[in-house]
């Protein structure tokens, strides 16, 4: 099993390979039940979107300010 790389909190972007999730920023909210094959999973939501997404942590990364 993979670690969590993403922190509760933190700010971070869809990846270009995830076309499931809102462009822009997203929040992670807390950490979920990895998948069966061990990829960590989040919950993320939209600063422009009211909607819980999740992601696995290859589609996530971080946003440099």
């Amino acid at each position: 099993m993979k670690k969590y790389v993403f922190k509760i909190g933190q700010v971070v972007q869809a990846s270009g390979t995830s076309p499931k999730l809102p462009r822009g920023h997203l929040r992670v909210l807390r950490h979920l039940m990895p998948t069966p094959s061990g990829v960590p999973r989040y919950c993320v939501k939209s600063e422009t979107e009211t909607t819980e997404r999740v992601a696995e942590q290859d589609q996530i990364e971080p946003v440099v300010r």
